[in-house]
């Protein structure tokens, strides 16, 4: 015996898409500004993780919002001592932070 086929709409295919999306930016943004606060928590401790984590929470909601990209470009140029911690973790870090990090670097020169 077959089953009936789901046919989708391509209205309703698209609507599940943007869904979908609007989902996952949720969800980046969220667990990125999560990361950060945790990690300006954690700066202070005697095991420095803290810069790890608020450059992976930088990273995540970068992905998850325009706002945010522009966000870090000017926040790295406002705070020389952020930009410079980011730079000094960037060879401990996995390739795509690696390559955000140079992309949001004001002055890649230094």
């Amino acid at each position: 015996m077959r089953l009936p086929q789901a046919t989708c709409s391509r209205t309703e295919w698209r609507r599940r898409r943007r869904l979908r999306v609007i989902i996952r930016r949720f969800s980046l943004v969220g667990s990125g500004a999560s990361l950060m606060i945790l990690g300006v928590l954690s700066v202070p401790t005697p095991v420095p993780i803290g810069f790890v984590l608020f450059a992976v929470g930088l990273y995540l909601a970068a992905r998850g919002s325009k706002r945010a990209r522009r966000s870090v470009k000017h926040l790295r140029r406002q705070v020389p001592l952020l930009s410079r911690g980011l730079n000094s973790i960037k060879h401990r870090l996995p390739p795509r932070l690696q390559a955000f990090i140079e992309r949001s670097d004001p002055d890649p020169q230094s």
